[in-house]
């Protein structure tokens, strides 16, 4: 769901502009936490494991899924692929009766403008569906939001061209990890904020579907520590569960097609604000 441990500092060094005016103690603070809050997380973070390519009957309509963005979408924080966010669409997706075939170009630390590069990886797979989750190490290396939205809607474009369906998890409540405190924590809440409030636009105006997870998902995961991984900064198995089943809402099989069902079966198991084209 977040980005590495990293980002707590840098997030504490983007926020100093927000708390600049209430004087360098208070930034000091900040900063200070950060620091912190990263030496907490860190050490206790689970690498990516190493992308499963094929899911489902060979025999079934093919389907490529790929993702795309930061190491929330690589898979950092659990041991098997099956449990990554790529692997829990993938599943539920051959339920639906396809042959899905996973790429992934998604790597740890990846920024809005490192998009264009995944995009150009994945492009000879020809992939049907995209999911992209970026925005967390924007607002660690303090990349502006409109900056930051551009780069993402040129990503969603090109895909878009290729006649992919893209969906985008937009940046979640940075406010709810465990390790932050004020007035670091408010910050966070603020950046997020206002990143996702310019991803949105960008998105739909680029023909993607954005899915907010800032609501319902990020305050289940405030509630249910058991969310998280160890390292209380990625989501475990049934985070990215939880995560998936926001974003298959969004998916648009075709009608009446056995995907169809499987993304409806899923439609419950979350409220979740989703955006539609259009």
């Amino acid at each position: 769901m977040i980005g590495r441990g990293r980002v707590l500092m840098g997030a504490g060094a983007a926020g100093g502009g927000a708390v600049v005016g209430a004087g360098v103690g208070l930034w000091r603070l900040v900063l200070f936490q950060g620091s912190v809050a990263d030496r907490k997380v860190r050490p206790l973070t689970t690498p990516a494991p190493p992308v499963r390519e094929f899911y489902g009957n060979p025999t079934r309509p093919p389907l490529t899924l790929a993702m795309l963005g930061d190491s929330s979408a690589q898979g950092t924080g659990v041991h098997d692929y099956d449990d990554t966010l790529g692997g829990w669409l993938a599943r539920h997706l051959a339920d639906g009766g396809r042959h899905v075939r996973v790429v992934s170009a998604a790597r740890d630390g990846a920024r809005a403008a490192d998009l264009a590069g995944q995009v150009a990886r994945i492009a000879p797979a020809c992939p049907d569906l995209v999911v992209i989750s970026i925005g967390v190490n924007d607002i660690r290396h303090r990349t502006p939001p409109a900056r930051a939205a551009r780069h993402l809607a040129a990503a969603v474009t090109d895909l878009r061209r290729g006649g992919a369906q893209v969906i985008v998890g937009t940046t979640p409540d940075l406010s709810i990890i465990a390790a932050v405190r004020p007035p670091l924590r408010e910050i966070l809440w603020l950046l997020g904020r206002r990143l996702e409030r310019a991803q949105t636009p960008a998105v739909l105006a680029a023909g993607g579907t954005p899915v907010r997870l800032r609501t319902e998902v990020s305050r289940a995961f405030a509630a249910d520590p058991t969310l998280f991984a160890a390292d209380g900064l990625h989501a475990a198995a049934a985070g990215n569960a939880l995560i998936g089943a926001a974003l298959l809402t969004a998916f648009q099989p075709q009608p009446g097609s056995a995907e169809a069902g499987a993304a409806a079966a899923v439609t419950g198991a979350v409220s979740v604000d989703v955006t539609a084209v259009g």
